[in-house]
């Protein structure tokens, strides 16, 4: 997969959880968002280094 392929699938997946993290919503906390962040990023760049 194209590096900016996996750039573009981090980006949909950080949208997708902001739309959970949204007030109206308000199916996961700020905590919870702020972590599935970090390891959707550290993810892109594991697979970035192989």
């Amino acid at each position: 997969m194209a590096k900016s392929s996996k750039v573009m699938l981090i980006e949909i997946g950080i949208k997708r959880l902001s739309l959970l993290k949204d007030k109206r919503q308000g199916i996961i906390t700020e905590e919870i968002f702020s972590d599935a962040e970090e390891l959707l990023i550290k993810s892109e760049m594991d697979i970035s280094s192989k």
